[in-house]
């Protein structure tokens, strides 16, 4: 039995569906025959890292061009490689640590910023141990997923394995797989196709699906707005997550009939499946599952550098359209009802794009891994 250990931090809500999709693949494809822990790692990192979470959470809802320039400073291959080591050696104690309490026969990361630092501290204390990398950026891929000591790195998107193999990865260790969504993703957009009775949506006017990830931030409020002010001929459902102050202000100021205003739901992929449009800002995972999901995507909103890749892949392929104003939503929104030809191309475009299986691809690569361990060892 080996030990596959998923490391993720909550910085963005993507890295955790990604490990928590890859261990449910695990699950469907071997059942109890491999063990498969899901470790949030940041507090392992070396100062400022392991504070990561919080300063992210600042950063984005209140100086996004604090994050920006943390993001362009980090995106460069040789210093990330400086920080890395520089930092392992005035801070690295900690990591040790993870290899103490979470011993494992392959690490797996599926946040970036793991890469300069587990690595390096594996040569010390966990030498026979493998190490893999997910990579969750659809395009645009930043310098701290660039591991070069890692024995597989996974990849969304082609242009994404291109862009690893123009920073000297080897072909042999990058594979496209696609974004690890829920293997049980594809099943439940389909069960939520059905909703629509249950859930108090009518069967003759579209539904359009507004989000903005889990802490419900960015321009969802103003957005909301302004969709519901221009009397569009449409069903809208907007998720509030986390942001209980949102939620009680749109609540009271646009809920009826024709708009659904929720809180925090476990339940999206079924809202996906009873919607016609998808409204969010631009997370790979996110993007991913309305892919899935076969939606036509308005983009509304884009975290500098971070989300910007994901955004030009959705948009250059022709799964979505970039409005980066409630105006313009409202604008593309009018567009496509007025025009069923152009929604349902951009329909056929997002479905394209989809990969239900790649969890289960990443799963599957994963145990090749192991594999090759063990016929090097006979």
């Amino acid at each position: 039995m080996a030990t596959f250990v998923l490391l993720y931090s909550d910085t963005g809500g993507g890295h955790r569906t990604a490990a928590d999709s890859i261990r449910q693949a695990f699950s469907l494809l071997n059942g109890h025959s491999h063990r498969v822990e899901v470790v949030n790692a940041i507090r392992y990192l070396p100062r400022p890292f392991n504070r990561s979470e919080a300063t992210y959470r600042i950063a984005i809802n209140h100086a996004r061009w604090l994050h920006h320039l943390n993001y362009l400073l980090l995106d460069d291959v040789t210093r990330m490689e400086v920080v890395g080591a520089l930092l392992s050696r005035l801070d690295g104690e900690r990591l040790q640590a993870l290899f103490c309490e979470h011993p494992a026969n392959v690490y797996v990361s599926c946040q970036p910023h793991f890469n300069p630092f587990i690595p390096r501290a594996m040569r010390l204390w966990a030498p026979q141990a493998r190490y893999a990398h997910v990579v969750t950026d659809l395009s645009h891929i930043h310098s701290f997923h660039v591991a070069p000591l890692a024995q597989l790195v996974t990849t969304p998107t082609e242009e994404a394995r291109a862009e690893l193999l123009a920073r000297g990865l080897s072909p042999q260790r990058v594979i496209t797989t696609g974004q690890p969504v829920m293997p049980s993703l594809e099943a439940r957009v389909r069960r939520g196709a059905g909703w629509r009775a249950a859930r108090g949506l009518r069967s003759d006017l579209p539904v359009a699906l507004l989000l903005s990830g889990g802490e419900g931030g960015g321009l969802l409020d103003r957005t909301a707005r302004a969709i519901v002010r221009a009397g569009l001929p449409l069903q809208l459902v907007v998720v509030c997550g986390r942001n209980q102050a949102l939620y009680q202000s749109l609540s009271r100021a646009i809920s009826s009939p024709m708009t659904h205003v929720l809180g925090f739901v476990d339940d999206v992929p079924e809202w996906m499946g009873a919607a016609d449009i998808l409204i969010t800002k631009a997370g790979s995972t996110t993007l991913a599952e309305g892919f899935v999901a076969g939606l036509p995507i308005i983009i509304f909103d884009a975290l500098p550098g971070q989300e910007e890749g994901p955004r030009d892949y959705a948009v250059s392929h022709g799964a979505a359209a970039w409005c980066p104003t409630p105006e313009a939503v409202v604008a593309q929104l009018r567009q496509w009802l007025n025009d069923p030809s152009s929604l349902a191309r951009v329909q056929q475009a997002s479905r394209a794009l989809a990969r239900p299986r790649a969890a289960l691809d990443i799963a599957q690569a994963l145990l090749r891994l192991v594999a090759e361990d063990d016929q090097t060892s006979e």
